[in-house]
């Protein structure tokens, strides 16, 4: 199979999952704001950050031992593979007992001290976080396993366990509008027995598909590989701390100046603002998803010339799927709330616009992220935009000292978003020799223009029809995706792109025939 008809299918492949999930998540999303309610919705995610915090090192491995798998698979070293896993499974299997022995006591201290916890709700929240330690453990340990998919570019497969999740998930938020007990206990009790209970599953299922996933203790103390895998992650490091403080400090400075107690609208306006908008970025990133592993690969054979063209697609497509779906949305967006919530917190619609503008602005520069890591001349890369995002916390948390209002601390992370993409851009001329100008004239400046045409038009719907309703939306969306893709033919797409979407409508009317 060709390198371009893997990434459609893998593409297709993870646009069936996700639109699966948008649509189903809209529901289930609905029913677990009515069932936990204000207070505790937004208290769900302020104890998932601190999840993430104590597993962030996790992540930071993952994506080292994934670069490598990668690089052996393109170099179809089959020993060498084995050999790669062996040590992502020592390594990953030493950091889920650290995970416990050091995160379970930060976790339980924070909970008691720092975070703005009413009190009758304390002791659901210290369950809930102990629940979500025992999931992180188990899904730290078959990560490694988990990585073998996506480093084979067997997407299709791993979509269908993520259809499984989706499916019963929405099943069990369900019933849980029925249940009349502690529905957040009940509600993260069966998440986390559903996600390990998957995540065996698909360790298993990957044991059994592929050959790189056979144990072998003696690679286990391969010290060489260790340092590599530490020495890519060390830079890493830098990055994903980064990462942390500008998708989970907002949420706990929230939480610091608007105490739930007082504020319950706040955090659970950031939470389902920031939920809304994560539905446009999930087709973009299913794109993504595709493209990575192509781009590692690629650049595991040496193939500069094939790494760069995806690269640059990959910035170009991201972003075009973000925007084409971010415009209706943000148009739409007080709306489309009150139909997907009834009674929506106060200020969900403007975090869910300002969420959209920091996704938008990330995408833009994707390709060239993907492509410095894939490079492994990763190290003041790292370090330059990890500091940019880790600058953005104290930022914000001046702005709300100074009496900034709690959208401010949004437009901090907007700001850190549109830097950390300038320094990309830099970044992909000195390493991998992608001219800044040659990104303008490809990316920026079409995407530029098809969202022009495509908020003119979608503006024009909201301003003829004045009155909001389901009907208006439905035309708003139609009308600027429309216009958007008519504009994308003349400005965003190149000829080579024009002449397979040609052969692909030939193709198409010969079946039908």
């Amino acid at each position: 199979m060709n390198a371009n008809k893997r990434v459609a299918i893998n593409a297709m492949a993870t646009y069936g999952r996700t639109l699966l999930g948008m649509v189903l998540g809209l529901f289930s999303s609905r029913w677990v704001l009515q069932s936990l309610g204000d207070v505790d919705y937004g208290l769900m995610g302020i104890v998932g950050s601190l999840i993430v915090f104590i597993t962030f090192l996790n992540s930071v491995v993952t994506g080292a031992c994934s670069r490598f798998f990668a690089y052996s698979i393109g170099k179809k070293d089959d020993d060498d593979l084995v050999r790669w896993f062996n040590v992502a499974v020592c390594v990953h299997t030493s950091l889920a007992v650290l995970l416990v022995i050091i995160g379970a006591p930060i976790g339980e201290w924070a909970i008691d001290n720092f975070l703005n916890i009413p009190a009758d709700r304390l002791t659901t929240a210290h369950w809930v976080f102990r629940f979500s330690l025992f999931a992180a453990f188990w899904t730290m340990f078959n990560t490694p396993y988990i990585a073998m998919f996506t480093a084979t570019q067997n997407i299709a497969e791993a979509s269908l366990w993520d259809i499984v999740r989706i499916l019963t998930n929405f099943v069990f938020v369900y019933w849980l509008t029925t249940y009349t007990g502690d529905a957040w206990l009940v509600y993260s009790g069966f998440t986390v027995l559903l996600a390990v209970s998957l995540s065996i599953g698909q360790a298993l299922r990957a044991r059994y598909a592929f050959a790189g996933c056979r144990i072998n203790f003696s690679y286990w103390g391969d010290r060489d590989r260790i340092k590599q895998v530490f020495s890519f992650s060390g830079w890493s490091l830098f990055g994903s701390l980064g990462y942390l403080a500008r998708t989970q400090l907002p949420a706990i400075l929230l939480n610091k100046y608007y105490p739930p107690m007082r504020y319950s609208y706040v955090n659970s306006s950031y939470q389902v603002g920031g939920a809304l908008a994560s539905y446009t970025q999930s087709l973009s990133s299913a794109l993504m998803g595709a493209f990575q592993p192509q781009i590692a690969t690629l650049a595991g054979v040496g193939d500069k010339e094939g790494m760069l063209k995806t690269v640059m697609r990959a910035s170009k497509f991201g972003s075009f799927l973000m925007v084409i779906m971010a415009i209706p949305l943000a148009l739409e967006a007080d709306y489309l709330l009150v139909l997907w919530l009834k009674n929506p917190p106060l200020l969900a619609s403007t975090f869910c616009r300002l969420v959209l503008l920091q996704m938008i602005l990330d995408n833009l520069t994707f390709g060239h992220m993907s492509g410095i890591m894939a490079s492994g001349k990763i190290k003041w890369y790292q370090i330059t935009t990890g500091s940019l995002c880790v600058l953005s916390v104290p930022v914000a948390w001046l702005v709300l000292a100074l009496g900034g209002d709690a959208t401010s601390v949004s437009w901090v992370i907007a700001g850190c978003m549109a830097a950390c993409s300038v320094v990309r851009l830099f970044f992909g001329r000195f390493l991998l020799n992608i001219r800044i100008v040659e990104w303008a004239k490809m990316v920026l400046f079409p995407i530029l223009c098809v969202s022009f045409v495509s908020f003119i038009a979608g503006l024009g719907v909201v301003y003829a029809i004045e009155e909001p309703s389901f009907l208006r939306i439905i035309i708003t969306s139609i009308v600027s995706c429309v216009a958007m893709i008519v504009a994308s033919w003349f400005f965003l797409f190149d000829q080579s792109e024009k002449n397979m979407l040609n052969r692909m409508a030939v193709k198409l009317k010969l079946k039908k025939q």
